[in-house]
């Protein structure tokens, strides 16, 4: 009983660090993102528009780069302050590329899909939190289903088939959905399966990658159907 005790007061200092952490970068992202609604930033964008695709471009790259160096180097994720200062420049860039990409829609779409966003996210985690039925192990199927969308996004987009693109995005929500109650069920343990309390900074990443993806994606929603009426 002891020991069962000392372990789920473990995980659950580990929960409240993932999620205190997941805060800040939440409210870095999507306070960046309202940010860029402000006219200035617009009008600058629009002046300068060529050095803002290159920012997108450098900060997707600059993304890729840390986040593998993270996988690459373990013990990186897990020495402070060091894996602070990737997790600080990871955010940093994500906030940067979101907040360049909602520029070019209204404010009462990003504001649509910024709650829209909240919402979903607070539903799935509660819905994670209290199923009795276990996605810890669906990984791979998932990823199996993310490839076969993914494919079909890229179709839609080379053949550009508004229909087949808009099935795309339903679909890839979706999915980005199930990822996202997969994650929360192992940074909760309840199954068995979990992150190692060493890796918060994994999970953190995986939980706020998952809730940007779902923003990107619901923004898309919005703006179509909002042009559509």
């Amino acid at each position: 009983m002891g020991e069962e005790y000392y372990q789920a007061q473990v995980r659950a200092g580990f929960i409240r660090k993932v999620y205190g952490i997941l805060s800040i970068q939440l409210i870095m992202t999507f306070g960046t993102v309202l940010l860029f609604q402000l006219s200035t930033i617009k009008t600058f964008i629009k002046l300068h528009q060529h050095l803002c695709a290159n920012t997108l471009i450098f900060c997707s790259l600059a993304f890729l780069v840390l986040f593998l160096v993270l996988i690459c180097n373990r013990n990186l994720s897990r020495t402070v302050p060091y894996n602070y200062y990737f997790l600080f420049a990871i955010t940093l860039c994500e906030s940067l590329a979101c907040g360049i990409i909602s520029s070019i829609y209204s404010f009462q779409i990003v504001a649509t899909a910024l709650a829209l966003t909240i919402i979903t996210t607070l539903a799935i985690t509660f819905y994670a939190c209290n199923t009795k039925t276990d996605f810890s192990y669906c990984r791979m199927g998932m990823f199996i289903v993310f490839s076969q969308v993914f494919m079909i996004g890229l179709i839609a987009m080379i053949f550009r088939i508004d229909a087949l693109y808009t099935l795309y995005t339903f679909l890839m929500t979706i999915i980005i959905g199930l990822y996202l109650v997969y994650d929360t069920q192992l940074i909760m343990g309840k199954f068995g399966v979990a992150y190692s309390v060493d890796d918060y900074i994994f999970a953190t990443l995986e939980i706020y990658m998952d809730i940007i993806r779902l923003f990107l994606l619901i923004l898309r929603i919005v703006a179509r159907y909002s042009r559509r009426n």
